[in-house]
C-alpha cells in the first residue's frame, strides 16, 4: 500500500481526505466498527469542533515555541476552509463552533460522505499492535501484516475508552527512536482532601479556581461542579492539565472564589458587599443575605466551617469567625490529592515530543515517511474545541505534507 493512516478519528480522517484529494492512494485502519466514535460524544453530543480564538496559549506542551509553528493563522484558516469543504455549517456561540444541527452525528456523516465519495478504503475492527521499518513499514495487526510506503499515526490516546492500542503504538514509535513524554489523563476530574464533600455534592456554580506555585500560575473561570470526591466541571478539567503531572510528586493546593461572578476578589471587597447588602436588606441573617447568590447548601457548609450558627445576624458574628467565612467565600482552600482514571478523561497529556516533528509537514525527523498527528503528540488543549481543532489542523498539515518533495 502507498499510504496507511492508522486511526479513523478526526486527525486521521482529515489527513486521509486531503491525501486522496491530492490523488494519493490511502487506506485507513480503524480499531472500532465505525469511524469517528469519539467525535460522537464530544460536547455532550453536540460536538464543539473548533474555536474562533484558536491559539497556542490554550494548549499544554513541553515545547510551546515549536507548537506556535504548528498553530499558525494560515493553518487555522486552512482548517476552517477544510471543514466547510466537507459540508459543515457552523453555529458559533461565544467563540465555540458547533454544527448548526447541534448534533455530533452531523460531523461524522459529513466526514463519511466525503470518504465514500473519494472511495477511501477503511479496514474496520483492525487493531495495530506494532510498527517496524526496514525498506518500507510493516504494520502488525490482529488481522494481518500490512506493508506501506508511508504511515500516518493518528491513533488518539487512551482517554475515554482506555484501550491499549495507543500505548502499543507509542511503544513502537519509541522503538523507532522517538521520545515519549509522560502520559497522564487530561481534562479530568480532580480528587481532594476533605470530610465535608457529601454536604456540597451536586452543587453547580460559576467560580474561579486559582493555583500558584513557585514556577506556575494558573487561574480558570467557569462552571464548577462540587462532588463527593472533590471537584469537576469545565474549569476543573482545564486546571487538571496543569495539576495532574504535578500530583505524581505531591498534593497541590488550590483556592476557589465563589463570588467571582460578582467581581469580588478579596476579603475586604466581600465584607463591603455584605455590609451594604445588610443595610439594603435589614433584619436578615447572614445566610439569608446570601440567598440567590449561593446555593443554600454551600452557604450552610461555609457557615459550619467558620463555626457560625445558622440564622445569625451579621452584626452578631465575632470578627474572627466572620473573617474566616469571608476568606472562604473568596479564597476557599482545597488540597488536591489525585485525579480520575483514563476512562473519565477527555484527553491524554504527553505523547511524542514535537521537537522530533517537522512542524511544516508533521513528518518525523527520526523516521522518514512517518507522520504523527493529533493526540499521539505531546499537545493537549483546554475545553472549547481545542483538542478536536488540533486534530483537524495537524491531520490537514500531514495530508498536505506527504510526498511534498
Amino acid at each position: 500500500m502507498k499510504v496507511v493512516v492508522i486511526g479513523a478519528g478526526a486527525s486521521g480522517l482529515s489527513a486521509a481526505i486531503i491525501l486522496k484529494r491530492r490523488g494519493i492512494d490511502v487506506t485507513l485502519i480503524e480499531k472500532n466498527k465505525q469511524v469517528g466514535k469519539k467525535i460522537l460524544v464530544t460536547g455532550a453530543g453536540k460536538c464543539n469542533y473548533f474555536n474562533e480564538d484558536f491559539r497556542s496559549c490554550y494548549f499544554t506542551s513541553s515545547d510551546k515555541m515549536r507548537l506556535e509553528n504548528i498553530i499558525t493563522k494560515e493553518h487555522v484558516e486552512a482548517t476552517k476552509d477544510f471543514l466547510r469543504s466537507i459540508g459543515i455549517v457552523p453555529k458559533i456561540k461565544n467563540g465555540y463552533y458547533y454544527p448548526s444541527s447541534l448534533k455530533a452525528i452531523s460531523i461524522q456523516n459529513s466526514l463519511m460522505t466525503e470518504v465514500k465519495n473519494l472511495q477511501i478504503p477503511i479496514l474496520y475492527d483492525t487493531t495495530v499492535k506494532r510498527i517496524t521499518k526496514d525498506k518500507h513499514f510493516s504494520i502488525y495487526t490482529n488481522q494481518e501484516v500490512i506493508e506501506a510506503e508511508v504511515v500516518v499515526v493518528a491513533t488518539g490516546s487512551r482517554a475515554y475508552y482506555d484501550t491499549e492500542e495507543p500505548s502499543m503504538i507509542l511503544k513502537s514509535l519509541e522503538d523507532l527512536g522517538h521520545t515519549v513524554m509522560p502520559i497522564y489523563p487530561g481534562l479530568v476530574q480532580l480528587e481532594a482532601k476533605g470530610d465535608y464533600f457529601k454536604e456540597w455534592a451536586g452543587i453547580r456554580l460559576d467560580a474561579r479556581l486559582s493555583f500558584y506555585s513557585k514556577d506556575i500560575q494558573k487561574e480558570v473561570v467557569g462552571e464548577l461542579q462540587l462532588t463527593d470526591y472533590g471537584i469537576s466541571g469545565i474549569c476543573t478539567l482545564i486546571l487538571s492539565n496543569t495539576l495532574v503531572p504535578l500530583l505524581k510528586e505531591k498534593n497541590e493546593k488550590i483556592t476557589i472564589n465563589f463570588l467571582d461572578p460578582l467581581h469580588i476578589y478579596s476579603v475586604e471587597e466581600a465584607r463591603e458587599y455584605l455590609v451594604q447588602r445588610n443595610k439594603d436588606l435589614p433584619n436578615r441573617s447572614l445566610d439569608e443575605l446570601l440567598d440567590t447568590i449561593l446555593d443554600y447548601k454551600l452557604t450552610n457548609l461555609l457557615l459550619k466551617l467558620a463555626k457560625i450558627p445558622l440564622h445569625t445576624k451579621m452584626t452578631m458574628i465575632e470578627k474572627e469567625k466572620l473573617d474566616v467565612f469571608l476568606k472562604n467565600l473568596v479564597s476557599f482552600p482545597l488540597t488536591i490529592t489525585g485525579f480520575k482514571s483514563y476512562k473519565n478523561a477527555q484527553i491524554c497529556l504527553g505523547g511524542i515530543a514535537i521537537k522530533e516533528i517537522n512542524t511544516n509537514t508533521m513528518e518525523s525527523k527520526m523516521v522518514e515517511n512517518l507522520y504523527i498527528v493529533g493526540e499521539a503528540l505531546d499537545v493537549s488543549g483546554e475545553c472549547g474545541g481545542y483538542n478536536l481543532g488540533f486534530a483537524w489542523l495537524s491531520g490537514l498539515i500531514a495530508g498536505r505534507g506527504v510526498f511534498l518533495d
